[in-house]
């Protein structure tokens, strides 16, 4: 008996020890996904712009972004840090015909929140209203496949 009792209390300290590896492991991921939250923080998702071979995905944006806010060129390209398609480009069998979605990393938050900002102002009350009558039937369209990009 005595034996049976030093292999159980063996295993309870084994599984205390699981418990408090679990609890610090919880803790870790939960510090880890708010840092990588913190991160993205900066960036902005673009979709629907079609892809190219060989392009420069960079200029691209700035070209764009210099459309939406009154920066100069020479103050994008200090503040647009990264430019980059998410995921792999698919090949031509696989494709469902749909453009990956670019990620812009800004190196100065207060820019990124002025893109945000002057993209959202460019729609009048009216267009407003009319996108937000719409939007069942986007996600319905979307739900089957149809649609990817709402504009």
């Amino acid at each position: 008996m005595d034996n049976q009792t030093e292999l159980l209390k063996g295993i309870e300290k084994r599984i205390e020890a699981n418990t408090v590896a679990i609890d610090v492991n919880k803790k870790a991921t939960s510090e880890l996904q708010s840092t990588i939250n913190h991160q993205q923080k900066g960036n902005l998702r673009v979709t629907g712009l079609p892809e190219k071979d060989d392009e420069n995905m960079r200029e691209t944006i700035i070209g764009i972004l210099t459309k939406v806010i009154p920066v100069s060129v020479a103050r994008l390209r200090e503040t647009v840090d990264t430019v980059h398609r998410l995921g792999q480009r698919a090949s031509a069998a696989t494709s469902n015909n749909l453009p990956r979605a670019v990620i812009i990393q800004f190196g100065m938050r207060t820019v990124r929140d002025e893109v945000w900002k002057k993209s959202k102002e460019d729609f009048s009350k009216e267009d407003r209203l009319a996108r937000t009558k719409l939007w069942p039937l986007v996600q319905e369209a979307r739900s089957r496949g149809l649609l990817h990009v709402f504009m």
